[in-house]
């Protein structure tokens, strides 16, 4: 009788192996997760030093350069002396090519026609110009510039 009671209180070797299976599936699980959050995690690093990088393309002197691949080193040398080495190298890997679209001239809203000028056209109430700036590379981006 003594010898009963004793089985009763171990675990039997299939309700070990499954916990075994259970705990293996969670950690599985888990390590899953932590390795698509260390991808997301490199990506949106990358993806914001992108931005930055694209930062340096969005000038004046960028849209010069429409349908061309440069660098930001050929870009930024006409406004800032570069004069280290190590700079200049790392603008130089920088690159991306520009498109700039024309400028197209958007008008908003209306002026109210005087009361007794009933058959004049109403002129628009804003004017202005946009147009977008498109660079592509690793992380492909749009801008939009607006002026009058």
């Amino acid at each position: 009788m003594k010898d009963i009671q004793k089985m009763k209180k171990a675990f039997t070797l299939i309700e070990i192996l499954v916990s075994v299976m259970i705990v293996s599936f969670i950690v599985a699980s888990a390590m899953s997760l932590f390795s698509k959050n260390q991808e997301m995690a490199v990506y949106i690093k990358k993806r914001a030093s992108s931005e930055l990088d694209n930062s340096l393309f969005v000038t004046t002197q960028g849209q010069k350069y429409n349908k061309d691949e440069k660098n930001a080193y050929d870009i930024l040398a006409d406004e800032f002396v570069i004069d280290e080495m190590e700079s200049r190298d790392v603008l130089k890997k920088i690159s991306k090519k520009i498109n700039v679209t024309p400028a197209r001239t958007i008008s908003l809203g209306s002026i109210a026609p005087k009361e007794d000028d009933e058959q004049s056209s109403n002129p628009p109430a804003v004017t202005f110009k946009v147009n977008e700036i498109r660079l592509n590379g690793a992380y492909p981006a749009r801008y939009f510039q607006f002026g009058n």
